[in-house]
């Protein structure tokens, strides 16, 4: 999948994230912390997320912490090489009823 950096990702999927308040200066977070892990539920933007020049930017993507993450291990249905169409998903939900 080829991400368009549009952000709704880190907005609108329920997912397991790293704590903010648990990463260490040098990007990593300490093994036995049992809150380095957190749940970012629906609908809020993940603390890592941040905007630049119109485009969606994780603040930990280059960190340590990253691998492995439900974030770098996310896949969408489809050829590695097409455009990711959850962008358009989301608009689409976001509108409808059961989606509230």
């Amino acid at each position: 999948m080829i991400c368009q950096r549009c952000g709704r990702c880190c907005v609108y999927l329920d997912v397991a994230i790293v704590n903010p308040a648990s990463i260490r200066r040098d990007g990593t977070v300490d093994p036995e912390d049992s809150n380095s892990v957190m749940f970012k539920l629906k609908g809020q933007p993940c603390p890592h997320l941040i905007y630049f020049e119109g485009k969606a930017v994780c603040k930990i993507h280059e960190l340590p912490i990253y691998r492995g993450t439900p974030c770098e291990q996310f896949e969408q249905l489809g050829r590695e090489d097409d455009v990711c169409m959850m962008s358009s998903y989301f608009q689409l939900v976001q509108g409808h009823p059961s989606s509230q």
